[in-house]
Parts: structure tokens; C-alpha cells; sequence
């Protein structure tokens, strides 16, 4: 039988105890260069597929999802986000079309909360 000191003890001594920062088991040893991961698969991944579907769709209308640049403004990159509009979010535009996704999904939550809240505005007056 293990005294109430004795007990005392031994949980003082496991919640000091060195602990792993980061739990092995969600520790990735090895990850593709963000290059080399499709932005539709991240993105479909993170949303439902209803969200998916209207935010493929608005991609689809800006950028076919592909890097672009609009020659008559700053807009650039699958969602094609101002220059000032990376800003407002606190990133730099990034030749990754992951940080592309990233960035236009954030821009998306704070405009229009959701991907088919923003397909819808797109629709009716074609930018989101």
C-alpha cells in the first residue's frame, strides 16, 4: 500500500516529469515540399464537400487554379488576392499554391464566413 506522502510524491514527480513537446504519434517525419502537394486535395480535405464544391467553383471562375496574375491589378495566385489583401492578412504572397489556398480561405472566413457564402456574392457580382 502506498502512503498519502508517498503518493504526494509521486504525483509531484510525474507532473514534473520532462515531457515530449509535441507528441510522437502526430509528428510527421516526412513531408512533400509544399510544391509538390495538390492544393485541391488540401482543400478538400479541410472543407465539406458541399464548401468544396462552391469553393472550386469560385477557383475555378478566378484562376482555373492555377498561379495567375491579373495584368490590369495586383491580384495574383489561385484566388486572386490583392497585394493589399495579403497585407490585411498578415501574409506575403508565396509561389505555393498551398499558401495561396491558405491565404484565400482566410480571406474567405473573414469576408464571407464561408466558401459558398463567397461563391454566392461571386455570382452576383462577379468578385468575392
Amino acid at each position: 500500500m502506498i502512503s498519502v506522502s508517498g503518493l504526494t510524491s509521486m504525483v509531484v514527480n510525474a507532473a514534473f516529469a520532462p515531457q515530449i513537446a509535441v507528441p510522437a504519434s502526430i509528428v510527421y517525419s516526412e513531408r512533400p515540399p509544399l510544391s509538390q502537394v495538390n492544393p485541391k486535395e488540401v482543400a478538400r480535405d479541410l472543407l465539406t464537400t458541399k464548401q468544396y464544391k462552391c469553393f472550386s467553383a469560385l477557383i475555378g471562375k478566378e484562376s482555373a487554379w492555377k498561379d495567375a496574375q491579373n495584368p490590369t491589378s495586383s491580384a495574383q495566385g489561385i484566388g486572386q488576392l490583392l497585394d493589399s489583401t495579403y497585407r490585411n492578412l498578415g501574409m506575403e504572397h508565396s509561389e505555393s499554391k498551398v499558401s495561396q489556398l491558405v491565404a484565400t480561405l482566410a480571406y474567405i472566413h473573414r469576408r464571407h464566413v464561408s466558401p459558398c457564402n463567397a461563391w454566392s456574392h461571386f455570382q452576383k457580382f462577379n468578385w468575392y
